[in-house]
């Protein structure tokens, strides 16, 4: 099985200690065999004859005694020490596929993370990898465990009474039986549970990230209300794989003490017929009451680790549907890079050339896109929602390849450039800023952690950030993230700071001013000019009064430039572009 395949990768990591394991399962079920076995025998050496005689002598009952509580004893140190190893171990294995999961969310496709949920991935991380955790405790601490008590119990019964040994072994396996075949009817709940509960933490996730908006169109009623379908299909799936799954331990009990009541009745039957006969064995085998007292234990000790393994069935089932959707996740290819070439030199060209691209291959975002930069210019992308801005960017960070066409970085295909080289010569400021947990300067040197604070501080005075942070309790070492009280256009003036100490070859802005205030705006874009001296710009823009002075301007529509020319050119050429800007400012 694949499934199997892929998490043996981890286990043979803690090979060493899971056979340490095993041995000590080993050991644990031979003391547990020998302790009914010697209590038996304990029952055994005591003649009542001599006993009301007071001249019993004690020594071989006392010698028994103490066997059966010196293997308790080690019983105990054991059942310890295996506890601990093997928890150890699968914290360890489950640690790192953690962290394999989260470097393959880090180096798969752009385009995965977007067709797939959030908050399913987060699912996939925590959820399921919880559930293998689960499963593997339940499978070598239970299923393993009980397996060599089953074969240990099993040798010492067939050794000491063969008949009754014999009707356990017949009777007790029904129980794994009647298990088995429940447990296999529970599969596609639980698979179906697992993804419900992937998609409800989408739910859950998508609220929490819009909650003002949410709030402000009063739509946490609709959310409540799709988040409870999800919930009520969770709950029905849950329930029928719970009450399938809940008919595994009465059935198996039933089994079990229907055996422990037969045996001891053939036990006393073969007793009474061996006592009347004056005979110490029947059919070859010995008969007491000591024997019939081990074998009553033994009954319980060969049932229980089948009880065991049964009860541990859904939560391994459980664990294989976890783990089929983290399969899923490591079949998913990589973000395919091919690049081997590097930019040495300051980028000087760009080339675009018969770009086409759709997303899902059905509507075109980008049409026969054509554009050659030469030495350092500004150029602003404007156009109607969904006409392709965004897009064109994702294309030239190499988020998403072209379905035709080629991009060219100084005369080089930038397919076959790296694109960690390619992206460390570019700087990108979004319209949404993204915050991480952490202190501001953490932050700020994010893609320059060698930064002095010389820079830094340069850095800041030039996005005009310098003062705000210098007025917070613990200036540069303030721990900040995404959610806490900074304000929105404080987050974006730290993103600027950030880029601007990078100072890469390529700015590429989008709607980076948008959610500063007008007078912050304009010493921004002061800032902004000052960077982009001497290299290569674009900026998407809805606020047309940031881009009159670009040496280019792309006017696009349905994924096509239908305009290009300066301000001066495109409003005397009273177009689509004049249009637009008379639309803002001539209203």
């Amino acid at each position: 099985m694949k499934e199997v395949k892929f998490i043996y990768k981890y286990l043979k990591k803690e090979l060493p200690f899971l056979i340490l394991a095993i041995l000590l399962a080993t050991c644990l079920a031979i003391s547990l065999t020998l302790i009914p076995y010697y209590i038996g025998k304990a029952i055994d050496s005591i003649d009542l004859f001599s006993l009301e005689n007071s001249n019993f002598d004690w020594s071989n009952f006392y010698l028994n005694i103490c066997l059966a509580l010196a293997f308790l004893a080690v019983l105990v140190v054991f059942q310890y020490i295996f506890s601990s190893i093997l928890g150890v171990s699968i914290e360890r294995i489950t640690k790192n596929l953690r962290n394999d999961i989260f470097k393959k969310l880090n180096n798969v496709s752009i385009s995965y993370i977007d067709k797939n949920k959030k908050g399913d991935l987060i699912s996939r991380t925590i959820n399921d990898v919880d559930n293998i955790n689960t499963a593997l405790v339940s499978s070598f601490g239970q299923f393993y465990l009980g397996i060599f008590q089953i074969l240990v119990t099993l040798v010492f019964m067939l050794t000491i009474n063969w008949i009754m040994g014999l009707i356990v072994i017949v009777l007790t396996p029904f129980s794994f039986l009647l298990s088995y075949f429940v447990a296999k009817k529970s599969r596609k709940y639980y698979k179906k549970s697992n993804y419900l509960l992937g998609q409800e933490t989408a739910t859950t996730l998508e609220l929490l990230n819009n909650i003002e908006t949410a709030k402000s169109y009063n739509y946490g009623d609709i959310m409540f209300e799709k988040f409870k379908k999800q919930n009520d299909d969770l709950y029905k799936v849950g329930q029928k794989s719970q009450f399938i799954s809940s008919l595994t331990n009465p059935t198996s009990r039933l089994i079990n003490n229907f055996t422990y009541i037969f045996v001891g009745v053939v036990g006393i039957v073969l007793l009474i017929y061996a006592s009347k006969n004056g005979m110490e064995t029947v059919l070859g085998t010995t008969i007491s009451v000591g024997i019939i007292s081990t074998f009553l234990q033994y009954s319980n000790q060969f049932s229980k680790p089948f009880n065991e393994i049964t009860s541990c069935f859904g939560e391994i089932q459980n664990g294989f549907a976890s783990l089929r959707r983290i399969k899923a996740l490591f079949d998913e290819p990589n973000d395919v890079d091919h690049g081997i070439k590097e930019i040495s030199n300051n980028i000087e060209t760009i080339r675009f050339e018969n770009i086409n691209f759709s997303y899902d291959n059905t509507r075109q975002i980008i049409k026969n896109f054509n554009l050659e930069v030469n030495g350092a210019k500004k150029i602003a992308i404007v156009g109607p929602t969904g006409c392709g801005k965004t897009t064109l960017i994702n294309l030239l960070l190499r988020f998403y390849d072209p379905n035709e066409g080629k991009i060219e970085i100084n005369n080089i295909d930038n397919l076959d450039i790296k694109k960690s080289k390619l992206r460390s010569k570019l700087g990108m400021v979004l319209q949404d800023t993204w915050i991480f947990n952490g202190t501001i300067l953490e932050n700020i040197t994010y893609g320059k952690k060698d930064a002095s604070k010389e820079e830094v501080i340069d850095a800041c005075k030039r996005a005009n950030c310098l003062d705000f942070i210098e007025r917070l309790p613990n200036g540069f070492n303030t721990i900040i993230n995404n959610d806490d009280s900074l304000s929105t256009g404080q987050k974006q003036l730290i993103s600027i700071a950030r880029v601007m100490l990078l100072n890469p070859d390529i700015m590429i802005f989008d709607e980076a001013t948008s959610n500063i205030d007008t007078r912050t705006e304009m010493i921004i874009s002061k800032a902004l000019n000052e960077l982009t001296k001497n290299k290569t710009s674009f900026v998407i823009a809805h606020r047309l009064n940031t881009i009159v002075n670009s040496d280019l301007i792309l006017v696009m529509k349905d994924g096509e430039i239908i305009e290009k020319g300066t301000h001066k050119e495109l409003i005397d050429n009273k177009g689509f572009y004049y249009s637009l800007f008379n639309a803002q400012f001539c209203d």
